[in-house]
């Protein structure tokens, strides 16, 4: 398993929580529903000495959850189920139909997901009624770190298949997010650092800066006071 570090230095005036969000793959980045989830997240001084990182194994999970809690902005959504899953396998995503309010399951199917993708199909339920009695079905996808999630969060559709590409971007940024609080992409990615597997690494190691003027940069294997 691959294992990427991004190191983080503040060079800001005032200590920041500093978040790693993962891009989106292509199927999802133009649907609205689909919302960013991450709990992966660091406080750092400014010119804090010590090494401050992100440590990134590249383990793809998807999640299934129901709950009160509908799927939206500034909502927390933690899924019930998560399971690692790999390029080329297909998932279930069983989902039950009130009452009672059961959490679904995931299971892997014999079938093959097309090239390059991870295959994640819902199975038939009644999410009309289950919303009706305010019952609310999750899904996720993403990559699971030492720190926690970092991925993305939608409602399914009943007898729905997402097809999907990863895609290895990480988006570096400072704010109030809160862990596994539903965001919009565009609430950081116009103000983020953007880092690229693999080419804004070496040896699997990269560092953002956030500078003292508030701009980031991104450089390729350690800081300098490290190498």
């Amino acid at each position: 398993m691959d294992i990427y570090r991004i190191y983080v230095v503040n060079n800001g005036a005032d200590a920041q929580n500093f978040w790693c969000f993962l891009a989106p793959p292509q199927e999802l980045v133009n649907d609205q529903r689909v919302f960013a989830n991450s709990n992966v997240r660091l406080r750092i001084r400014n010119n804090a000495n010590g090494h401050n990182y992100f440590e990134v194994p590249v383990q793809y999970v998807i999640g299934a959850g129901a709950s009160n809690n509908a799927v939206g902005l500034g909502v927390k959504i933690v899924s019930n189920v998560v399971e690692d899953a790999n390029i080329g396998e297909m998932w279930e995503a069983n989902y039950s139909t009130v009452p009672p309010n059961e959490g679904p399951t995931l299971t892997k199917l014999p079938k093959v997901s097309p090239g390059n993708t991870i295959s994640i199909v819902s199975n038939r339920f009644d999410k009309v009624k289950n919303q009706d009695n305010d019952w609310f079905s999750n899904q996720s996808f993403g990559i699971k770190t030492t720190s926690g999630f970092m991925g993305m969060t939608w409602s399914p559709e009943p007898q729905e298949t997402r097809i999907l590409t990863p895609k290895l971007r990480f988006y570096i940024s400072i704010g109030e997010y809160g862990s596994n609080v539903l965001a919009n992409w565009d609430q950081f990615t116009n103000r983020a650092a953007v880092v690229h597997v693999p080419t804004s690494f070496a040896f699997e190691k990269c560092t953002v800066i956030y500078t003292s003027t508030g701009d980031w940069k991104v450089i390729k294997g350690e800081p300098e006071s490290v190498a």
